[in-house]
């Protein structure tokens, strides 16, 4: 196996689109706002990718929601307990509408102050990429921390056996919500179970509903989605998730998309698109 050409690919994809590194392409990008910046292929593809799903969501995944997410006290990576230097950065939702792109030199300008954070797409481009290059020695699977990215079914197999486990209770036990057989397609999950501290006393998590600014307040607590596209995926569900479940199991379902919804009961609904793909006992 060609180890040195697939090894570097996250290493890469965080060194262009990590947020946490103040010498990412990312990071300088939204230090030159106001001005047009020619960026690398990834970057462009990134930030496409993440304009094209806040046109699809309405703008419910908005990539403009840096100034956001500081201010709620997410400045650190996990493990690291965020909000211990929080900043009073006044969040800017809702700017991702007028960022400029300039396809011909590959370039791009933001409004003065904002500032991108694509969340888990990049992770799920990644991912996709991986499968890609992998797929020229065989099947495989790549699980990329909440993203789930499969090429074709190992021999003899329906595909890659797959769980998604319940959310994160309180005593932070979990087991499988639910098993499938994975293949040539995407299985992303978003939710608010996991990545939570208190920020100026309060609760806060990492999904900022773009219509506040804040912290979303949701009924529901995780959003799974299936589709062959991860980034695409990726961002559907963290929309999802902001919507809340009666807007989202209508828009889900309008647009026949496979997904499984976990509310604060948690009490769980998956769309019809979902139901061929569901088991709830064991594949393995």
């Amino acid at each position: 196996m060609r180890w040195r050409k697939w090894k570097p690919l996250f290493r890469h994809h965080e060194q262009i689109l990590s947020r946490f590194r103040a010498d990412s392409e990312l990071s300088l990008l939204n230090g030159r706002s106001a001005q047009w910046v020619p960026v690398s292929p990834l970057l462009w593809q990134t930030l496409t990718t993440a304009i094209s799903l806040a046109e699809l969501t309405d703008g419910l995944f908005d990539p403009t929601l840096l100034p956001a997410l500081e201010a709620a006290g997410y400045t650190h990576t996990f493990p690291i307990a965020p909000g211990a230097n929080g900043t009073s950065t006044a969040p800017m939702p809702g700017c991702w509408a007028d960022i400029r792109l300039d396809a011909a030199r590959q370039a791009v300008w933001l409004p003065a102050g904002v500032r991108l954070d694509f969340g888990g797409i990049g992770k799920g481009l990644a991912a996709q990429q991986a499968v890609q290059l992998l797929t020229g020695w065989g099947p495989c699977l790549i699980d990329a921390g909440g993203d789930l990215c499969a090429g074709e079914a190992p021999r003899n197999w329906p595909g890659w056996p797959v769980a998604v486990t319940t959310p994160t209770g309180v005593d932070g036990d979990c087991a499988d919500l639910f098993s499938l057989w994975l293949v040539e397609a995407s299985l992303s999950t978003s939710g608010i179970d996991y990545r939570r501290w208190q920020h100026n006393g309060r609760s806060a998590h990492h999904i900022i509903d773009p219509r506040t600014g804040c912290p979303a307040d949701t009924d529901l607590l995780t959003v799974t989605v299936l589709l062959r596209s991860a980034a695409q995926a990726e961002g559907i569900a963290t929309a999802m998730l902001v919507q809340g479940q009666e807007a989202s199991t209508a828009w889900l379902e309008q647009r026949n998309i496979p997904a499984v919804l976990v509310n604060q009961a948690q009490t769980i609904y998956l769309t019809p698109a979902m139901a061929p793909a569901w088991q709830q006992k064991d594949i393995y």
